[in-house]
C-alpha cells in the first residue's frame, strides 16, 4: 500500500520530503572511523550532502568533501558540489529495491564524478531516524596498484556549510 493510500487508513505516514535540504541546510558528517569502513580515503574526511527530493530519480543532490590538502586532486577536494546522478536502468532494476538492514526508509544507488578520479558509485540511505548514510565505492584504477576504495559516512542535518 503506498504512503498516500495508507495516509487515509493510518495517521502518521511520513514522506521522504522531510530529507529535502533547502536554504543553508545540508547533511554533514565524518567518515566512520572503523578501518573496514574507510579504504582509500583519509581517516578524518568530512562530507556535506545536499538533497533535492523533487529530483530523487534524476539528480537527487550533490556532495562536497573537505580533503583538499590530502586528496589526489592537486589541492582540490575529491568531490566539490559533485552531482549525484541516478540511472533509469538502476531505478528499473531489482537493484533499486536494495535492502540491507532495518532502520532505512529508502536506498538510492547513484553515480558521482570525482574532481580527478572519475566516477564513483554511491549508495545514499535515508534513515528512519532522519539521518543519512552515504557509502562511496571507488573502482580500482586500471594499470595502477591502488586498491579499490570504500567509505561510509554517517550524516546529520545541519545549517551552514558544515565547516567545509
Amino acid at each position: 500500500m503506498s504512503c498516500a493510500v495508507a495516509a487515509f487508513a493510518v495517521s502518521g505516514c511520513r514522506t521522504l520530503d522531510r530529507f529535502d535540504t533547502t536554504g543553508d541546510d545540508a547533511y554533514c558528517g565524518t567518515i566512520v572511523s572503523a578501518q573496514f569502513a574507510r579504504q582509500g580515503f583519509p581517516p578524518d574526511m568530512r562530507l556535506r550532502l545536499e538533497l533535492d527530493m523533487s529530483n530523487w530519480a534524476t539528480i537527487p543532490g550533490n556532495i562536497t568533501t573537505d580533503d583538499a590538502k590530502s586528496s589526489p586532486c592537486a589541492g582540490r577536494p575529491r568531490f566539490d558540489e559533485a552531482q549525484l546522478r541516478a540511472s533509469d536502468e538502476i531505478q528499473n532494476d531489482v537493484l533499486s529495491t536494495l535492502d540491507f538492514g532495518t532502520g532505512r526508509d529508502e536506498n538510492l544507488v547513484v553515480w558521482v564524478e570525482s574532481t580527478c578520479e572519475g566516477p564513483v558509485l554511491a549508495v545514499v540511505s535515508l534513515m528512519k531516524n532522519d539521518t543519512v548514510e552515504v557509502r562511496l565505492l571507488k573502482p580500482p584504477v586500471p594499470g595502477e596498484t591502488t586498491p579499490p576504495g570504500f567509505a561510509l559516512f554517517q550524516l546529520e542535518r545541519r545549517s551552514g556549510d558544515c565547516g567545509i
